[in-house]
């Protein structure tokens, strides 16, 4: 059985642990937006030049 310190140590280090994955998992969700919004500008982009292109055929 832990001693009261112990325990409250212990609790302490899975509290950090569990921020810490938090974090991470907050990192990732910025990473994936980036690359949402990475995305969304390659779309934009690929329909510029296809109205571009449309519009000389025209």
């Amino acid at each position: 059985m832990l001693s009261p310190l112990d325990a409250l140590q212990k609790f302490r280090d899975e509290m950090v642990m569990d921020r810490r994955k938090l974090v991470d998992q907050q990192e990732s969700i910025q990473n994936v937006q980036a690359e949402i919004e990475a995305i969304d500008c390659a779309i934009a982009d690929e329909m510029a030049i296809i109205r571009h292109s449309a519009s000389k055929d025209a």
